[in-house]
């Protein structure tokens, strides 16, 4: 599908679209996969020309009434949107936050949160979603913006009343004689209707390839100036993200830099303006200017810049106000020649002899031959049999062998006993590295889940975090060493069965349980770290704050935060060491139930939180003793591996090796 930054400046929208067509084409694919249908109402959809209109009119004072709903444009827009909202008679926001929007309008009316409200939708031809509320409102002051508009208008009933009266409508086109509550129950518990758009045969268009051309050289320009791409932040988005702890500490997937906003640079145009990591530029366009930290990565052209939007916000909240600066201000308000925004823009750099650490959790950017990503090619992939091992795995030196044959034995004797270490399960997780997007749902969900406390810039500066997954991302290049690209892995506590950390504790707090967990006993816990020293995987964590304490330096749960604290799990206090439990409380949850069911638990009962987040479904969790179960019959598969196997940890989980197009590079 063509789409993205590259769509966003300049020719970028045809030449893209023409090319990925070409290649749906060649390869077969349209009417199969890519399949046209008719088009959808999307002239309906405002556009960015629409929007730089109505700011016209607002300027002139031709505006009367603005309500604001769903957007923040006195943060996304330039200044000249909030110069003209001073002009406007009278304005409205139905946001649920104090945002710059909310703050410039005369009256605020905080909307229900996706979760507690009705609605509907139609994101193509075929499908009509509908969205029911899944919870009560938390807070009393806030009004459906539907329910707003009906009273408003003093029309009767409820935005409810309104959205069942559409669907009347639409049951009297397709709802089959079928009477109108049996429509309706059945639409909710699938969450709408869903039918297949047509498929319209398409031709390729002999001039697309005249779309294509040469491509245009981005040019080195002046000297220090340079070609800037504004590109969405993963975790903040277009700033909508900035008001949320967790969103802030999440390190972004390449550049793993957190709580700011940083400007990429690459190695060859950092040595040319004798720059490092940390030192301040000031950028310059014709529209606005920012002072933005560098961060150097080869991820990008060299006569390319690149910023991520979500910081710079003036209001919205202790956690996003007044932080970084805000790419946005770069950008022009006038729309681009394909009628869009265009998130490119020339800018001048200047050097302002500042520095900064970065607030980054970056690790080594290589490898340096450890085998923790494993990368196949795909004519490697494809001759691989059942029963292969392309990873040789050596758990132990051979001296120690015949010992290790010995301890194997006397195990299964004492299991062919009646031991409980031979019935209880062992649980494990198989990872496929080829699904892995990198896009750190899990890691987040981990945070919702298990009462993970966000320690703040100030200590991610000094290298502190409190994350019990964290996604690994090790640069990799063909053997020339010019190609070079990114591979990530996410890294969590391995459950080891031989686990280094437990010998060395000195209060017996960190222990093995008999199904195969590396406990972690909080009130017996010490804070040593001697654990934490001795896992080779560094998925220990230490809890620097008293972060429950109010009116501490940093508050990890003042209200409202403190709603979301998961009651099935303990809320730790500084001083003591931390990991990933496989999301224990879930797992004796599933066996509880079983119990009172009386059977065993299935597989596929138990998900941990990031297994449920993942929404490529490469995290799998199970019981690797049940050889029917899924992770067992993906921790034989013949792309397995484990981690730093040769220190003998037997550690439960199991990672399936990347599979790219080409020879496998070197990380």
């Amino acid at each position: 599908m063509g789409g993205g930054v590259a769509t966003q400046y300049g020719d970028g929208a045809d030449r893209v679209v023409a090319a990925v067509n070409i290649l749906n084409y060649v390869a077969g694919q349209v009417g199969k996969t890519v399949r046209f249908g008719p088009n959808h109402a999307i002239a309906d959809a405002g556009t960015f020309r629409q929007l730089t209109d109505l700011v016209a009119d607002m300027a002139a004072g031709k505006v009367d009434l603005l309500l604001v709903h769903g957007a923040n444009p006195g943060h996304t827009l330039p200044a000249g949107f909030s110069q003209a909202l001073g002009k406007v008679g009278f304005k409205v926001s139905f946001s649920s936050y104090w945002d710059e929007t909310a703050a410039a309008s005369d009256l605020v009316l905080p909307d229900l949160h996706p979760l507690e409200q009705w609605g509907d939708a139609r994101p193509r031809v075929g499908i009509h979603a509908l969205q029911q509320p899944v919870m009560q409102p938390v807070f009393p002051n806030t009004m459906h913006a539907g329910d707003v508009l009906l009273r408003v208008s003093g029309k009767a009933g409820t935005f409810k009343d309104f959205l069942q009266n559409r669907w009347k409508e639409l049951h009297q086109r397709v709802g089959k004689g079928r009477d109108f509550a049996d429509f309706w129950t059945d639409a909710l518990q699938h969450g709408g209707l869903y039918g297949e758009a047509p498929n319209q045969p398409v031709r390729l268009d002999p001039g697309i390839g005249q779309l294509l051309g040469e491509v245009a050289s981005a040019g080195s320009g002046a000297a220090r100036e340079s070609l800037l791409i504004v590109f969405p932040s993963l975790a903040l988005h277009d700033g909508r993200g900035a008001n949320k702890p967790w969103l802030q500490e999440l390190p972004d997937p390449v550049s793993k830099i957190t709580w700011h906003a940083w400007v990429e640079v690459h190695p060859e145009t950092a040595a040319k303006w004798q720059l490092a990591n940390g030192d301040i530029l000031l950028l310059k366009s014709p529209h606005g200017a920012v002072r933005a930290p560098v961060w150097i990565t080869p991820g990008i052209r060299p006569d390319v810049l690149a910023v991520p939007t979500g910081q710079g916000h003036k209001a919205y909240g202790r956690y996003a106000r007044d932080r970084s600066f805000n790419a946005f201000e770069l950008l022009s308000d006038a729309p681009a020649d394909f009628g869009g925004r265009a998130f490119a823009v020339r800018v001048s750099v200047v050097k302002t002899g500042d520095h900064r650490r970065l607030a980054t959790v970056e690790g080594d950017a290589r490898e340096q031959g450890r085998g923790i990503i494993e990368v196949l090619s795909l004519a490697q992939a494809r001759e691989l049999k059942s029963g292969a091992h392309p990873f040789e795995e050596r758990e132990a030196p051979q001296y120690a062998e015949e010992a290790l044959k010995a301890w194997a034995e006397a195990q299964h004797q004492k299991a062919s006993l009646g031991d409980y270490a031979g019935t209880a399960p062992r649980w494990g997780m198989a990872i496929d590295l080829s699904k892995c997007t990198g896009c750190s749902a899990c890691v987040t969900a981990c945070y919702a889940e298990n009462n993970l406390a966000t320690v703040g810039e100030e200590l991610v500066v000094r290298r502190r975090q409190m994350s019990w997954l964290r996604i690994e991302r090790y640069y990799t290049a063909d053997a020339d060493g010019r190609r070079v690209g990114a591979v990530v892995n996410p890294m969590l506590c391995q459950q080891c069965g031989n686990a280094p950390c437990e010998p060395v504790c000195p209060v017996y707090a960190a222990y093995h349980t008999p199904d195969g967990l590396n406990g972690q006993v909080y009130n017996r816990c010490v804070g040593t770290r001697y654990c934490a020293n001795n896992c080779p995987y560094k998925v220990r964590y230490f809890n620097w704050f008293n972060f429950a304490e109010p009116g501490g330096e940093w508050e990890s749960w003042p209200d409202p935060l403190n709603m979301l604290l998961n009651p099935d799990v303990t809320v730790r206090e500084k001083g003591v060491m931390e990991k990933c439990t496989f999301c224990v409380q879930r797992i004796r949850g599933a066996q509880n139930r079983a119990r009172l069911e009386d059977r065993s638990v299935r597989d596929g009962d138990i998900t941990p939180a990031c297994a449920q987040a993942c929404p490529s479904e490469a995290i799998v969790f199970g019981d690797l003793r049940d050889r029917s179960s899924l992770v067992a019959r993906l921790a034989a598969d013949p792309r397995g591996y484990h981690v730093h196997t040769e220190l003998n940890t037997k550690p439960a989980i199991t990672y399936l090796a990347r599979v790219v197009h080409g020879a496998a590079g070197g990380a």
